[in-house]
């Protein structure tokens, strides 16, 4: 069974989903990197040349080859994932099949704001400022999180090896 992190930019995924993929000798997959092998560029490219719909079409079939994997594996999505045309049918299914975990990590758009600082990796998604925007992302996306998580992470006061911990316990559970 793969289990994938879920959440806003800055929350983790990566950093957590590899630890955890490395303590559980699973693979990891960083949607991201796929996705930006599929797209030909990375993120901020994507979205200043080609457009943000560019951009999710790629994720989506990143998505769609990481839930056909057989093997156990530790996938991060990209913070949007969930909000790509069809991604979020194509994780309920998954998840009722039983094929995926989903765990959902959190934390306060403040938080995430200066965590993520000014890098330029992580294209600008609007014209309003960081945190307005983080608020503004957070708004639309929380109710899809909410929606197909099996379990939320709430990691404001968690450090990481008390995250990946959690992870372990979802990815590990029978």
């Amino acid at each position: 069974m793969n289990l994938l992190l879920i959440g806003l930019r800055g929350t983790g995924k990566s950093t957590a989903g590899r630890a955890t993929a490395d303590l559980l000798a699973r693979s990891f997959i960083d949607l991201d990197d796929l996705t930006s092998k599929i797209v030909g560029c990375d993120a901020a490219t994507c979205f200043t040349e080609q457009g943000e719909d560019a951009w999710r079409a790629g994720e989506l079939i990143a998505l769609q080859e990481t839930l056909g994997r057989t093997d156990p594996s530790i996938i991060a999505l990209g913070g949007g994932t969930p909000v790509a045309p069809e991604a979020e049918a194509c994780l309920r299914v998954a998840r009722e099949n039983g094929r995926v975990r989903i765990a959902w990590l959190d934390t306060t758009a403040e938080i995430l704001t200066r965590r993520i600082g000014d890098d330029p990796g992580r294209p600008a998604l609007t014209d309003l400022s960081p945190l307005e925007e983080m608020k503004a992302i957070d708004l639309v996306r929380r109710p899809i999180f909410q929606r197909i998580a099996d379990q939320h992470i709430d990691i404001t006061d968690l450090s990481l090896p008390a995250v990946i911990g959690s992870l372990m316990a979802l990815a590990t559970r029978g």
